[in-house]
């Protein structure tokens, strides 16, 4: 088994090439309830958002730009500020937010890496530590159902198709109440209504093709099918022998209307997973498995609106499987249940929104062991920096006692009020309670929460935030790997920050300051680097402390050009005992910029600056412990470009090229450290680019 690093540059250099010569305002979700004069207009110089030819809402992907006469105007990009809606203190990105941002290859949760407070774990890695908590504490969910796994094969595409995808909220903490067991952020994606004309997307790529098509197939009912498949992996495995790659998903959903307030969804999705690296040992071909895995939901959904009193009711039922084989155990796998309950309602007159639900989740694990590597198993293939069968054999140790076979609980009821103050300030208390059962262990957990935001005029809002957030014991996000028996206790994260946000003309800027304090925090890789995988190195618990100062702005430069930059100030340290070291990921400076063009003829373009500085220069290993104030590798720069053309074919129709380049400069970074007694030596990998040539299409 390779060290966590070296799974690191495996998985970057696979993607790189793998992907080399490629180019909540849905009914039912984040509720309605936020008051007029809340929602921030489109910035004055960004072209107005027009309606779909169905009538969806603006945030459908617009209509092919035509070209327009030698004295018309320009038709500008066309960018709606949507941060507002979202609610106080977290963050909204339409569709046309990040359709077009260079970097994220058209993917719209890559896109949240832009955003102020969070820092990705290595260039091109979509696994990312925000307000300082680790990617096993941050939880995905598309249409309010929690997914294991967001990215194919570790960093590429999405398991959700960006076509299915309107848009994306970041709650960096508190998060809302309905969204529990998770001690860091949460980031949501929500698709469009089902249309009401039959439409479609696709695109075709150098190793990979995917699209969706959905419309009515009478009055009440309408489907959407979709799905994506590496049709290129064994282009890739041929290009690079010693990388065996593959991934597919799929997507479908039919909505029946049974009256004129009242919805039935069936929602079915899922995703598989390859990767692996193939070497000599001993004169014999080695498979090092390093991801094998697949995930699968089926959601049952009733929604009523009741236009009368204003109320909203739904019930869902999720059934689930997740699966993984060959990382650290034989398989594992884990059947999942998941009940929920909610209820929106107006009360006060209109002057406040109470929202309360319940929900309950059941899980049931089946994990058979790997062999022990003194049955004579091989240890993988072994590098010049790795110990394979040492590894190996800590892990045959350690994962049968991390992840057991068993049945766990988790039931939780969750309330909270949006106030109206006045027409420009709200108040969000709520209050979540949580009950978890596993091997015969129970933890209880009651996190209170509350949110404001209050207006000074028309252009300044004060946004405050305090809340309490629990979760259990975490690993990385891999499917049907949870730790069972909650040892150690749940973590508990205090989190609290004093936003400002201001609008400037077209300009929307904001200012953060925060610290988010997480105690019995559960962070085996940022809490220390090393090829240790024992179980200790897993159950390791530490005080994660991380505090500092978030800048952000976007808006329309003029008509035709389009800004977005955000700056991360922070520090993030852990503690055991007396010992006080910063995290494995801290980074000091985190600046994103990026500028969007509009050149006219249906020809966009656009470029984005990424820098930030290095982490620690540090490494625990047996008899040498890790520094408080150790050195810092050399900060990382790097350069996306982004140019696409679109044609009209018809009113609705459209072909579309395009070239998008991540890390243009070839620019090559430290992603880990070697460490003996003198010194430590960094260790580069690269240059890791992601090209991607895409002709896409819709209708």
């Amino acid at each position: 088994m390779r060290s966590p690093s070296a799974l690191l540059s495996l998985a970057l250099a696979a993607v790189a090439t793998f992907r080399a010569g490629e180019a909540r305002s849905q009914p039912g979700g984040r509720p309605a309830g936020e008051p007029a004069g809340t929602e921030a207009a489109p910035a004055s110089g960004a072209a107005p958002a027009e309606p779909s030819a169905s009538g969806a809402a603006p945030d459908e992907p617009p209509a092919p730009v035509v070209p327009v006469g030698p004295g018309a105007a320009p038709a500008g990009i066309e960018v709606i500020v949507e941060g507002n809606r979202a609610p106080p203190g977290s963050v909204s990105l339409s569709r046309r937010d990040v359709r077009e941002l260079p970097g994220a290859l058209g993917d719209p949760y890559r896109a949240i890496e832009i955003q102020p407070g969070v820092t990705s774990i290595a260039s091109g890695m979509p696994y990312y530590y925000i307000r300082g908590a680790p990617p096993g504490n941050i939880g995905y969910f598309f249409n309010g159902i929690q997914v294991p796994l967001l990215f194919h094969v570790g960093a590429g595409p999405s398991v959700i198709p960006a076509a299915m995808v309107q848009r994306v909220e970041m709650h960096l903490g508190p998060t809302p109440a309905d969204i529990g067991r998770l001690a860091g952020a949460a980031i949501e994606a929500e698709s469009a209504p089902p249309s009401d004309v039959w439409r479609g997307e696709g695109s075709l790529r150098f190793v990979d093709l995917g699209g969706v098509v959905e419309g009515p197939m009478d009055r009440d009912t309408h489907v959407l099918v979709g799905g994506h498949y590496a049709a290129g992996a064994a282009l890739t495995s041929a290009l690079v022998p010693s990388v065996d790659v593959g991934y597919a998903d799929y997507q479908g959903r039919m909505t029946y209307r049974l009256g004129p307030e009242e919805r039935f969804t069936v929602f079915a999705f899922g995703a598989y997973d390859y990767l692996a690296s193939i070497g000599k040992e001993d004169g014999a071909e080695v498979t090092d498995v390093l991801l094998d895995s697949d995930f699968h939901r089926l959601d049952l959904r009733y929604d009523r609106d009741d236009a009368a009193s204003g109320a909203r009711v739904r019930s869902a039922l999720t059934l689930g499987l997740d699966r993984s084989r060959g990382v650290g155990v034989e398989s594992a796998e884990a059947w999942k249940l998941n009940a929920r309950m909610s209820l929106a309602r107006p009360v006060l007159g209109g002057r406040a929104l109470l929202r309360l639900g319940v929900d309950a989740a059941v899980d049931r694990y089946e994990v058979t062991p790997h062999p022990s590597a003194s049955d004579g198993e091989p240890g993988g293939a072994s590098t010049e920096d790795d110990t394979p069968a040492e590894g190996t054999a800590q892990l045959d140790e350690s994962f049968p006692e991390l992840f057991r076979s068993r049945l766990d609980l988790a039931l939780g009821a969750w309330a909270d009020a949006l106030l109206v103050l006045d027409e420009r300030s709200t108040l969000t208390p709520g209050v979540r309670v949580d009950h978890y059962t596993s091997l015969g262990k129970s933890a209880l957990a009651v996190d209170p929460r509350i949110v404001g935001r209050f207006g000074i005029g028309d252009h300044v809002r004060l946004i405050p935030a305090f809340g309490i957030a629990s979760q259990l014991p975490g690993l990385a996000p891999l499917p049907a790997l949870q730790i069972g028996g909650i040892p150690g206790g749940l973590q508990r994260s205090l989190q609290s920050s004093f936003g400002v946000e201001v609008d400037v003309g077209p300009v929307n800027a904001s200012a953060t300051v925060f610290r988010q304090a997480t105690f019995g925090l559960s962070d085996p890789i940022g809490t220390g680097r090393g090829t240790n995988l024992s179980t200790e190195r897993f159950l390791t618990r530490s005080l994660g402390d991380t505090y500092g100062l978030e800048l952000g702005a976007r808006g329309a430069l003029r008509r035709d050009m389009f800004f977005v930059a955000s700056y991360t100030l922070s520090r993030s340290t852990r503690t055991r005992g007396k010992s006080t070291i910063p995290s494995a990921y801290d980074r000091t400076h985190v600046a994103h910029l990026a500028l969007l063009y509009d050149l006219g003829a249906g020809w966009r373009a656009g470029i984005r600056h990424v820098f930030y500085t290095g982490f620690p220069a540090d490494e625990a290993a047996p008899g040498r412990s890790p520094r408080e104030h150790p050195d810092r590798i050399a900060p990382f720069y790097r350069l996306d470009v982004r140019l696409s053309k679109r044609w009209a074919l018809g009113a609705r129709s459209y072909l579309g090229l395009v070239f998008d380049v991540q890390n243009a400069t070839l620019a090559k970074e430290v992603f880990d450290v070697s460490c003996d007694d003198g010194g430590c030596t960094p260790r580069k990998i690269g240059p890791v680019t992601m090209p991607g040539i895409a002709i896409e299409g819709g209708f």
